[in-house]
Order: C-alpha cells, then sequence, then structure tokens
C-alpha cells in the first residue's frame, strides 16, 4: 500500500515538473521576442566588404544613432553627437550622426533577436582619448523575467585617432553555452584604461536571425 502511494505521489510530482517546463518553455517564447527584443532587421549588407570581410551583416536597432539615443541607455556622459563615419557604410550619406564615448561611460544597446551560430559583432570606432585606452564589448543576456541573466565577455578592442572598424568580435567558445536556446540579446560598450574615450557609429551584428 506504502508504494503504491509513493508511486501515485512521484507520478503527481513528475506531472507538476513537466507542466512547469512546458510553461518556462511558453513564456520564453512569449516574452523574450516581444518589445524591443523582437527587434529583427530583415536587411543585411556586405557592410565591412572593403576590408576584406564578406559576410553579410545587418545593423542593431537605431545602430548608427541617426535617431538620437532611441534604443539605447547612456551613462556616465555618453551621448550622441554631430559627426559619421566617412565610409558611409550603411549607403546613406545623408548621415550625420556618431555616439561619444568619454572616460567613466557606457552604452547599453535595446535588446535585439539574435540566431546563434558563427556570429560576430563589428563597428565602426575611433579612439578619442588616451591612446592605450580599449573599448571594452560585453554581451547581456536578458532573462525572461527582466533583469539580467547573464553578462559574456565579447572582447576589448583598441583603435587609433583615425575612423577604421574594429575586429570581428565573438565569444569564446567556453562561453557560447549560455547563449543556447538564446533568442534576444543586447550589448554593452565601456571605455577601459586612464582616459580612455572611443566615438563609435554603425554597430553591426552578423548572423541576424530572419524575420
Amino acid at each position: 500500500m506504502a508504494a503504491a502511494v509513493a508511486r501515485k505521489w512521484w507520478a503527481l510530482i513528475g506531472m507538476a515538473v513537466v507542466t512547469a517546463l512546458a510553461c518556462a518553455a511558453t513564456a520564453s517564447a512569449g516574452l523574450i521576442t516581444t518589445g524591443s527584443g523582437g527587434y529583427c532587421d530583415p536587411d543585411a549588407s556586405k557592410a565591412f566588404a572593403r576590408w576584406g570581410d564578406s559576410a553579410y551583416y545587418a545593423r542593431l536597432l537605431n545602430g548608427g544613432f541617426e535617431n538620437g539615443a532611441t534604443g539605447w541607455t547612456l551613462s556616465g556622459g555618453a551621448k550622441v553627437v554631430a559627426g559619421n563615419e566617412p565610409y558611409f557604410i550603411s549607403g546613406n550619406r545623408l548621415d550625420s550622426r556618431s555616439l561619444l564615448l568619454p572616460a567613466g561611460s557606457s552604452a547599453y544597446s535595446g535588446t535585439v533577436c539574435f540566431a546563434l551560430g558563427d556570429w560576430h559583432l563589428r563597428l565602426l570606432m575611433r579612439n578619442v582619448g588616451s591612446a592605450t585606452g580599449g573599448l571594452r564589448v560585453q554581451v547581456i543576456v536578458p532573462s525572461l523575467v527582466g533583469g539580467l541573466l547573464t553578462v559574456l565577455d565579447g572582447g576589448t578592442v583598441k583603435g587609433s585617432g583615425a575612423w577604421s572598424p574594429s575586429p570581428r568580435l565573438a565569444l569564446a567558445l567556453s562561453n557560447v553555452t549560455s547563449l543556447l536556446g538564446t533568442r534576444a540579446v543586447a550589448f554593452r560598450f565601456t571605455p577601459v584604461g586612464a582616459g580612455a574615450a572611443y566615438q563609435v557609429d554603425d554597430v553591426y551584428l552578423d548572423p541576424w536571425k530572419g524575420t
């Protein structure tokens, strides 16, 4: 009798676990692709082809900063300023703005849809601070219920006083498992080092999850 009761309780617990997992999956599908997390640029181009990169990229939401700080969270004096990168890689020669990141500042992109794969982030950048300063890129994996799930190191890059493309930034293999099941990410950019300051423009991601 006791064994039968125990089996019944274990069966009920099993059903509860299955139900909870099903609900979590449904919540994931519903929450992570809504709002800014549902933004998927349907257009892609070989934006960095002139530098020998033939991959297709699409810009992050307001990745050229032509709409001011829309879609971004800026802190520590970060601001959108006049002056575009000189290559106009978006194809629009009317672009006229970029993002200034002075020492102590940071910029946090809006959440964008994401497809796990051999992905890379690239942007145009120039060093407007200390010659030894760098620009740190972090990948933010959002929680389904708000807040941060995890922050992954995308790498730190350095640039000169002239506009140039960043290297292709990608996560180390050891971090990729943190993105399994992820369909939306955000990015944080922070100058690092004494007196570090950067100007950035045209932030692109490859691959971009199709709509």
